[in-house]
């Protein structure tokens, strides 16, 4: 448990995090008008989880009662709220392939939990080993919002047509990635990259609903390139750092 201010401030932001997943799921369940509401608190859920851990790292007050309970707010907010919602809004007609998505949602996202926890002590900080379970999320999240405020018409519906398949063909390609050993960096590290992210997600909550699907594209064409040039930028990361040891070390035998 926390036991000083420094980590009860950021317990609290994950504490809050948890809850935005657990609403999107009764918002979910509740069906209808709900589904846009309970997308925009997967997303909250995701600003709220990257705030907890810069906090923590500010404040100094990191702890492993903090990266635990970060564990389970990542299985609910990332991994169950997007599969009951796909559960809702997807395949109406097709229930096998319904509970079929829906459990391939959650069980990649189990496992890639598991392998964050066990595989990686720094939690993230020198980059990921497979797809981080907040981009499928927000894929999820970010086609249900753009699907019930019908801005572009039924362009975005998730029921039917084209773009419908195109969904759930980006949810079984970013499930495959998440357990890949595909490596990803950590978006929340750099705060320049984060700080725009909480202004988008911000817009995604108002009323003007020409504004929130804007944003809502913005941020998912983001996600597209994070997806498709983040393994990219961790192969160039790891050559220079090859290259700088290798100097490094040649420097080293020089001096011997």
């Amino acid at each position: 448990m926390p036991t000083s201010w420094r980590q009860i401030i950021p317990t609290l932001f994950t504490l809050c995090a948890m809850l935005c997943g657990f609403f999107s799921i009764l918002l979910a369940l509740e069906g209808g008008p709900h589904y846009l509401l309970a997308a925009q608190f997967i997303m909250l859920a995701m600003i709220l989880d990257g705030v907890d851990g810069k906090m923590a790292r500010w404040l100094k007050g990191t702890s492993n009662f903090g990266a635990e309970l970060d564990t389970y707010v990542d299985l609910t907010a990332f991994g169950l709220a997007p599969a009951i919602l796909i559960y809702q809004v997807a395949l109406q007609r097709h229930d096998d392939w319904r509970i079929a998505m829906t459990a391939l949602v959650v069980l990649s996202g189990v496992i890639r939990l598991a392998r964050f926890k066990v595989k990686d002590p720094l939690r993230g900080e020198g980059g990921y080993r497979g797809l981080p379970i907040t981009v499928s999320a927000g894929w999820v999240a970010l086609f249900v919002l753009l699907s019930e405020t019908r801005t572009f018409g039924d362009y975005f519906r998730l029921g039917q047509g084209p773009v419908g398949v195109i969904f759930l063909i980006g949810v079984l390609v970013m499930i495959v990635l998440q357990v890949s050993n595909v490596q990803y960096p950590k978006p929340t590290k750099v705060t320049a990259m984060f700080i725009p992210s909480i202004i988008l997600v911000a817009l995604l909550f108002v009323r003007n609903m020409n504004i929130a699907p804007k944003a809502a594209l913005v941020i998912m064409v983001a996600g597209l390139f994070y997806l498709v040039l983040g393994p990219l930028y961790m192969q160039i990361v790891c050559a220079r750092a090859a290259k700088a040891g290798a100097g490094g070390q040649a420097l080293l035998n020089e001096t011997d």
